[in-house]
């Protein structure tokens, strides 16, 4: 791609950027075996997030229910980003109902 190893993603040119998306997007890779853990997981399903205040984790459906973590269409293996999901969606949803409770 002509991009150095050592460019940082600050300085790279907007034509480069727009190369390396073309590049990710386009490219397949096989998966092959499991993870560190030896068995993945992957979460799926719940609240469509269209219906969900994100700012207080409100749903738009049903005022005054406040929904987080695994409640919410999210999709994502689960570990890392979903636990922080999980704790980020409950602590707003948390501060909302105190503050409106």
């Amino acid at each position: 791609m002509g991009i150095p190893v050592d460019q940082t993603w600050a300085h790279l040119a907007k034509k480069s950027s727009q190369r390396l998306a073309l590049l990710l997007h386009r490219s397949e890779f096989a998966i092959v075996g499991k993870g560190v853990f030896k068995e993945e997981f992957v979460t799926c399903g719940g609240v469509d997030l269209k219906d969900v205040d994100f700012k207080t984790m409100a749903s738009r459906r049903c005022p005054g229910l406040f929904l987080a973590g695994e409640l919410l269409d999210i999709d994502g293996v689960t570990g890392g980003f979903n636990l922080q999901s999980a704790w980020t969606t409950g602590w707003i949803a948390g501060q909302s109902l105190g503050r409106n409770g």
